[in-house]
């Protein structure tokens, strides 16, 4: 006799956002398959990005972030899209610069019409900085709190901004979480889907034909954080500033260049079997068994570029015990102190010195202790 039909619902396998969404993970599915069978493409895909600063970085990370099958971003920015910016920020449109749409908003909304089924979402914010008491009290403890959870809330979090001052407090955000991992103490968070215990913190910055990309510590596995190298404190370097001045000037290129870089050393530490406490490897020193961890290659703590010419450095580093930012001493008066601490780093900058103890390494260093070096010297 005759079977009893049977209907079937196609009509997930026509629906365009599917189609599209299982095409984008087979591009990188396609690596493993052809290429790299110990890649894992799922580890990427699930981490949970922040990116501070939707400008020039922010929206060449998103763009990169989405090759490798990336679905979850926030986009932190304060700004709006002007004039200048979409011929160089390839997530905004002439559109977005006619209206002034927020920068955060206008990098969401690209992101979700080239990937429509990307968890990304928009936080327009100004993000406290050293020398900058330009908010009440109550912004400011709001400000400051509604940053701490957005570092809680997410696996990596991404430092693009336009000023060296705007990285100082997520980067001391990051370094607390590090230490309250490490020290046993909870993280503040309590969602975390790949089992993080606190976010890693990474760098891009931009000179006119030139970039640095760096990780800092990582629970255990030390790397200085970028203001490691600083013999002073962060302060108000937008104030005053000429026309002219306003803009970060780059080498167009420069700027791809430094995104890339940075997203493809994540990729990196993701597969590396000891994740992104992996040890630094490359240079100079770099051997086949210094990348064999990785089926992406080396995972240095730092990349510099320069495009004039067109060669990248990798350095190991160390994190400086007196540093302004991620030092014993000032992660301490910050656990100490909390939101007291940064509201009066925020007034007073200089204050770092002294709690870091660069004030008195500096004052006891004697003229006739430096020795300097020229062309002429043999030792």
């Amino acid at each position: 006799g005759w079977s009893k039909i049977q209907n079937f619902d196609l009509t997930a396998f026509l629906d365009k956002k599917r189609i599209a969404a299982d095409a984008v993970d087979l591009n990188v599915k396609l690596m493993k398959w052809r290429l790299l069978p110990e890649l894992e493409p799922e580890r990427m895909k699930s981490l949970r990005f922040l990116l501070l600063g939707a400008g020039t970085l922010g929206c060449g990370v998103a763009r990169t972030l989405m090759g490798w099958g990336v679905r979850k971003m926030t986009f932190v920015d304060s700004g709006r899209v002007s004039l200048s910016n979409p011929v160089r920020q390839n997530l905004f449109t002439h559109e977005d610069a006619a209206q002034g749409r927020l920068k955060a908003t206008a990098a969401r909304d690209a992101v979700k019409a080239v990937m429509p089924d990307a968890e990304v979402e928009s936080v327009e914010m100004e993000i406290p900085m050293p020398g900058h008491p330009h908010q009440s009290a109550e912004c400011l403890r709001k400000a400051v709190q509604r940053l701490q959870d957005l570092v809680s809330a997410h696996d990596i979090v991404l430092m693009l901004t336009d000023s060296r001052e705007s990285r100082w407090l997520p980067s001391l955000l990051i370094a607390a979480a590090q230490r309250r991992s490490t020290s046993g103490k909870p993280r503040a968070s309590a969602a975390d889907t790949v089992g993080l215990v606190a976010p890693l913190g990474l760098t891009v910055a931009l000179g006119f034909d030139s970039f640095l990309v760096s990780r800092q510590t990582f629970l255990d596995a030390g790397a200085a954080c970028y203001f490691c190298n600083d013999m002073s404190a962060p302060s108000d370097s937008l104030a005053f500033r000429t026309l002219d001045q306003q803009c970060t000037v780059t080498r167009p290129g420069v700027s791809g260049l430094a995104s890339n870089v940075a997203v493809e050393l994540i990729a990196g530490l993701v597969q590396h079997s000891d994740g992104f406490s992996a040890a630094h490897s490359g240079g100079a020193s770099a051997s086949a068994a210094s990348s064999a961890d990785s089926p992406l290659g080396v995972v240095p703590h730092q990349i510099r570029g320069y495009l004039a010419e067109f060669r990248l450095a990798l350095a190991e580093t160390e994190p400086f015990p007196k540093c302004i930012c991620c030092s014993s001493a000032v992660l301490a008066r910050f656990e100490e102190e909390g939101m007291d601490f940064i509201e009066k780093i925020i007034s007073d900058s200089s204050q770092l010195e002294r709690v870091s103890g660069l004030h008195d390494m500096k004052a006891a260093v004697r003229e006739d202790d430096v020795l300097n070096f020229d062309d002429f010297d043999d030792d």
